[in-house]
This record gives structure tokens, sequence and C-alpha cells, in this order.
């Protein structure tokens, strides 16, 4: 392969439009030889994956022409509607992927024929009206700004009225940001003044910023009426302090459980970064697995799994992202991971363990696994993952021999 992507080259990468094929068999083949191919990419580059062509559009200092950015146009749009249409694939691979900004961002700065800005367009409305897992990404604010048309605005006030209110929320937001292209809109702190302001203002029972300013006692009684779905509006519109201040306060775990549970997915888990971790485990617990599993709190709030009843504990990292679930263990003492790991549902054990790249790493604690688990979680890998934590697994093994022996010599 050469030593630097060439466009010349293109048409070795047709296969990588089988990521988004509709038959699942042709997908899997085609996301294990994107995982392959980024494992060895340190020996081989560029690596012979969709990252080469994206990468290469993407690039702000390019000495491609216009028709050759408009041959590597459909790589960038495949890379955006990959993410979109198949956010599980996307997630394995996603910790191997070399770095490189957004595809977003190369249509902002190399502009996108007619056929791809209709789709651009298409995609857009998707991202507005896929279920958050928080707010939207920056980068689909900088996409709509860039697609910025009277068509464009009709279709997100369109999406703006729709029944679902998290889809309608988004929708508003994105168009807000489309006109008013000078104000911040996407940072975590701008997202919740906008939507107090603009999005779901609070005029019951009284503005966020006098009911934060009260007394958390004060506070929760007057939002103890209140149901659900209105005190999830309440709770989002506060800053994470405050609002788990009044949480705590309320004393109603079923009640705050249901609300947060009503929540968009990132203010929830920035609320449960600013509540005692006892509290916190104690909601997650009464929340379904699947809603608790996407708001957990940030790894270093370390405590809130080993507060939850095991069996909770494991329900809930099973049912999140693998990446997520890798960065809530990879850290921890490696007989605690383990332990986790072996009550979890075991194909979503094997892909987190397979998934993580920092902390202790996967060799430690498959060290600490009983053989048997430790075995079975290998054979559920995919051949790719399971040979390179083989192969982290006895190198460690190797050293820690090795040091023994220096030890031994020495004394």
């Amino acid at each position: 392969m050469l030593e630097r992507f060439d466009i010349r080259a293109l048409d070795a990468y047709a296969w990588v439009f089988d990521l988004v094929a509709d038959d699942a068999a042709v997908r899997e083949a085609a996301v294990r030889r994107h995982l392959t191919l980024l494992w060895r990419r340190y020996q081989s580059l560029p690596t012979g994956t969709l990252a080469d062509p994206a990468s290469a559009f993407v690039a702000e200092h390019t000495e491609l022409t216009g028709d050759e950015l408009r041959r590597l146009e459909p790589y960038a749009l495949l890379r955006l509607q990959w993410e979109e249409r198949f956010p599980a694939d996307w997630q394995r691979v996603l910790p191997r992927w070399p770095w490189m900004y957004s595809a977003v961002f190369g249509f902002v700065r190399h502009g996108a024929s007619p056929a791809v800005r209709a789709e651009l367009e298409d995609l857009l409305l998707d991202v507005v009206h896929r279920p958050r897992r928080g707010r939207m990404d920056g980068q689909f604010h900088a996409l709509a700004q860039y697609l910025d048309s009277p068509a464009l605005r009709d279709r997100l006030r369109e999406a703006g009225g729709r029944p679902d209110r998290a889809a309608a929320v988004h929708a508003r937001h994105v168009l807000w940001s489309v006109e008013h292209p000078d104000q911040r809109t996407t940072s975590d702190r701008a997202w919740r003044r906008w939507r107090r302001t603009h999005g779901v203002p609070i005029t019951h029972p009284r503005p966020a910023p006098e009911l934060a300013a009260l007394p958390a006692a004060e506070a929760a009684a007057e939002l103890a009426a209140l149901d659900a779905q209105d005190l999830a509006a309440v709770f989002e519109a506060l800053e994470p302090a405050p609002a788990a201040r009044i949480a705590a306060a309320m004393g109603d775990v079923a009640t705050v459980a249901a609300a947060i549970a009503a929540m968009d997915v990132h203010s929830a888990a920035w609320m449960f970064n600013s509540m005692p971790q006892t509290l916190a485990a104690q909601l997650l617990a009464a929340i379904p697995p699947a809603v608790a599993a996407v708001r957990f709190p940030r790894p270093k709030r370390d405590q809130v799994l080993l507060l939850m009843h095991a069996e909770d504990a494991a329900a809930r990292l099973s049912l999140m992202p693998r990446l997520r679930a890798a960065q809530q263990l990879q850290w921890r003492p490696a007989d605690v991971a383990a332990q986790f790991l072996t009550a979890m549902d075991p194909d979503a054990a094997a892909l987190t363990l397979a998934t993580m790249t920092g902390g202790w790493g996967p060799g430690r604690i498959l060290a600490a696994l009983p053989d048997d688990v430790a075995a079975g979680l290998l054979e559920r890998m995919p051949p790719q993952d399971r040979d390179r934590v083989r192969w982290i697994a006895e190198t460690e093994r190797f050293e820690a021999a090795y040091r023994a022996a220096v030890g031994r010599a020495v004394t």
C-alpha cells in the first residue's frame, strides 16, 4: 500500500459502503474488516479503511482539486451516515479510529455538490428526530448553519411542532442557532441557558433563577405537586447543582426517579454528577435499566456502581454503550472490574473488555477472572479483538514473570 493516501487508489475503498448495507451479515463483515485494518494501522499506513478518504476530505490544507474533493464527498457522507444509522457498530470501531476533525467540517470548508447537500439536509433532520443522548453535537449546529436555506428552516419549524417533546426541543434549538449564528449554542451551559429562556421556559411555580435561589426544602415544597414530566422540565432548566439539591430535599425517590428518567440524557447525567453518590445510586436503581444506563454519571463518581445492588449495577452496565461501560470499569481494581464483568450479560461483558484501551487495561482484568469465565469472554469477542486481548495478557504475564525473576536474582 502507498505510504500516503493517494486518490488514485480510491477504487480499493469501494467495500466500505458495506458498512451501511441493509444485510446485517454484510455489515458485520465490513465492521470486522475495519477493526482488523485499524489494529494494524501502526504497521501499515494509510489504514485501508474509510478513515483514509474521510480524513483526506476533511484536511484543512490539501492539494486536492475541486473535482478530486467531489470524488471524496460520498466517503465523508458515509462516515456521518454510518454513525447515525448504526451507532452500535460505530462505537465498536471508535476506540481505534484515527483522530480527525468531523466530516461535517470538511463540507463546511470545501462545500458540497447539490446531491450530497440534499442528503446532508436529510441526515441533519434524522439527527434532530432521533432519541437524544444529550444536547446535539456542535458539529450539527455548524452543519445547519452551512446548509441554511428557507426550505431547511421550514423543515426545522415543522419538526419543532412534533409530539415528541425532546425532538421538538432540539429542532427548535437548531433553528435558533441558524437564526442567531453569532450566539454560542453548543456548550452545556449555553444549552441549559437556551432551554430555560427560549426552549422550555419555566413559568410555574416561578422562573428558574428564583427557584434556584430558594432554600432546597422550600423549593422542593413548591415542586411537590408537579407530575414527572413537569418536574423533568424544571430540573432540565436549572443548573445541575441546584437541581440536585432540590431533588435530595424532595425525599420522594419514585417521583424524582420518574422525572430524571424523562429528562434529556445529558442533563440527567450532569445532575447525577452533582448529587451525593448514595442518592445517585438509589435513583439509578429506581430507573429502568436501559434508561439508567445512558444517564450514568462520569466514571470519577466511582462509588455509584459499588453502592448499588450487584444485579442492578450489572444490568445497567450490560446496557451501556460499550465505550461508556469500558470507561466505568477500566480504572477500577482488577478484581472489582472482574466481579462486574462476571455478573454482566456475557456478550456485553466480552465487548466491554475488548473495548478497554486505558486504565489498567484488559490484561490484568482478564487475569483476575476465573479461568472458565475468561475463556468464555474471549470466545465471544470478535476474532481481531480476541487476538489483541490475548497478546496484551500474554505480554503482561511475561513482564510480570521477568520482574519477579529479576527481583529474586537481586535478593
